[in-house]
């Protein structure tokens, strides 16, 4: 065979190879990407309260993700009363409460809204300061979700007048 068509037939295959390495590797890269790389949920996750919606009763909860990731949270919350020396979760009204074990979807860069009455768990609250907590979960892209739980908290208060319109 000529050595010109020898080299031919070998520049062919590594100019193959290459294309083939070059595609499977295509937007790949050791580097933290922004777009696709998770920030922890400490980081990407926020819980407020909404405005003017706090009552004996319940409130209206504000869950917004501010990364690009997906997060997976249940229905499970927990209230906690701040008194002079922390924060002690309020204990529940009855021995008999349970929450349904259904896992929802915190889509990258959106807010979710969720009305919460919290009476069948701890009853009336009153005036006092409060903090509730979810726990949320990193989901990837496979579709399972990491078993880490991060745990976020939002404030809020229900003041003498709010409890004693509702006693």
């Amino acid at each position: 065979m000529n050595a010109k068509v020898v080299a031919a037939i070998i520049l062919f295959g590594i100019t193959v190879v290459g294309c083939v390495v070059f595609i499977s590797f295509m937007g790949h890269s050791n580097e933290p990407n922004s777009d696709t790389e998770p920030i922890p949920a400490s980081e990407a996750v926020i819980l407020e309260v909404k405005a003017d919606s706090v009552s004996c009763n319940g409130l209206t909860l504000l869950i917004k993700n501010v990364g690009m990731a997906e997060y997976l949270f249940g229905s499970e919350y927990v209230i906690e009363r701040q008194l002079a020396d922390g924060w002690y979760q309020l204990p529940y009204i009855s021995e008999d409460i349970v929450w349904t074990s259904i896992g929802y979807i915190l889509a990258g860069n959106s807010t979710q809204e969720t009305e919460l009455d919290w009476t069948g768990c701890y009853g009336a609250l009153g005036p006092g300061n409060y903090r509730i907590t979810k726990d949320f979960s990193y989901i990837h892209s496979s579709g399972d979700y990491d078993d880490t739980e991060y745990s976020i908290s939002a404030n809020f208060s229900i003041d003498f007048a709010l409890s004693r319109n509702y006693y």
